[in-house]
């Protein structure tokens, strides 16, 4: 039976995620009845980019009552997710939400209560932690739950954003804690997710330190955007930023910012000096989980490569998994000559009965390594009602992620005092 979804919040991910996937491959399980936005003109324009009519709304009750869906897809802003989910789940609909699910401990009680509320109905909502569906991430949790390394017992992750990737959170609405939350919450949340997951525990405690160091105020010069190359707006600085993008180059999807942005103004080329930037680019965690296990966090968002280490410490050896990433992607012309002969991802056992030895990681086709297709067809390529797999994020868990980016972000704010994980949700 074809189930019908709507897309609520039409930026690139909601685009090239879920609706062109959606009207491409999954016409079995799935219909595409509507799209919400709060800009009328990105709604316009993401027709013409999907070269469909569909119905859309810039309001979402209309849109719930007219479209009928079976389930929401929630790609807005973070800062906004959490009101949707919670009208989604009253209107008895499945709510599958773009992490990071929330971006505070007052929205992860607000949507938890509107899941309580909806038991009568069914309605669930879902967290889309692709970063589960990463083959290195999946055959790392696989290796775990084998026995092969015995029992965890610490666990340190390391995770550094180019100056390419990193910048660009700094020239997007993430730039403000309102918006996104900071990088522990918006960043960050796959990779506790990823921990939560792997460990199979909850959080109990952390202590964390951070700030804003390079990006923002600490920029040699600034001005209010990048601006196009022919636009009067161009950066006065633009031939001597290493952090100069030209976001209005002809593409489909800047198609789609370039109509957008006569309704709201929204660019994503803000300069990512602007002193008005609120969030860290530089952070550091260190907690435990309930069944004792210890980790070392930390993020760098202007590393001079992007990639993550992640070692996983057991009574029986240990894991390593190594990863440099491509982000010639991204905007921006700050990257280190010769990186791309270290691109690839390295895992490593060092047992005490086997030995040192490398260890095979499964590959997959798609953007984030795969990991996209992966989660797709979990959601999308399986009947509506088809039983949950391990890799499906459901609302508990991956409010347990934004528990540690809340809590770190409590800690820093008071000299890196230590905070009680679970206790953020009490008296909320």
């Amino acid at each position: 039976m074809r189930r019908r979804y709507v897309l609520a919040g039409t930026g690139s991910r909601g685009i090239s995620m879920y609706a062109k996937p959606l009207l491409k491959q999954y016409g079995e399980f799935c219909e595409l009845a509507g799209l919400f936005d709060n800009n009328r003109l990105r709604l316009d324009a993401a027709n013409e980019l999907l070269g469909t009519t569909l119905p859309v709304y810039t309001d979402f009750q209309q849109m719930l009552a007219e479209a009928k869906p079976d389930a929401v897809i929630i790609a807005t802003s973070d800062a906004t997710h959490a009101q949707y989910i919670v009208q989604t789940l009253a209107a008895g609909k499945r709510a599958i939400s773009e992490k990071p699910v929330c971006v505070d401990v007052k929205q992860c009680q607000e949507v938890l209560e509107a899941q309580r509320r909806s038991h009568a109905t069914g309605a669930k909502c879902f967290v889309t932690h692709n970063m589960r569906y990463a083959p290195s991430i999946s055959e790392l949790k696989r290796l775990v739950d084998s026995g092969l390394i015995g029992e965890i017992k610490s666990i340190n992750f390391h995770e550094n954003l180019d100056r390419r990737h990193g910048a660009d959170y700094f020239r997007r609405w993430h730039r403000l804690k309102k918006n996104s939350g900071g990088l522990l919450l918006q960043k960050s949340s796959h990779h506790f997710d990823c921990l939560n997951w792997i460990v199979g525990a909850i959080p109990d405690r952390l202590v964390a330190q951070g700030g804003l160091s390079f990006y923002g105020k600490n920029g040699p010069f600034r001005h209010t955007r990048c601006g196009g190359r022919n636009l009067d707006t161009r950066c006065p600085h633009a031939d001597k930023c290493e952090f100069y993008v030209d976001m209005w180059k002809d593409s489909d999807m800047t198609k789609m910012y370039k109509n957008a942005e006569q309704a709201d103004g929204y660019m994503r080329d803000g300069c990512v000096f602007d002193p008005e930037i609120d969030i860290e680019d530089q952070a550091g965690v260190l907690y435990t989980y309930k069944n004792g296990v210890r980790v070392t966090y930390s993020l760098t968002a202007f590393a001079s490569y992007e990639g993550w280490h992640i070692q996983i410490e057991g009574t029986a050896g240990r894991l390593e998994l190594k990863e440099v990433h491509d982000t010639l992607w991204a905007g921006g012309h700050s990257n280190a000559p010769g990186l791309e002969k270290l691109v690839g991802q390295h895992l490593a056992l060092y047992s005490f009965k086997e030995g040192y030895r490398i260890l095979p990681i499964p590959s997959a086709e798609g953007a984030h390594g795969g990991a996209d297709a992966g989660l797709q067809q979990d959601f999308f390529a399986r009947p509506f009602d088809a039983p949950v797999t391990e890799r499906q994020a459901p609302l508990d868990e991956a409010v347990q992620a934004i528990l540690i980016g809340h809590a770190s972000n409590v800690s820093m704010a008071n000299g890196s005092a230590p905070v009680d994980v679970q206790g953020m949700l009490v008296g909320i």
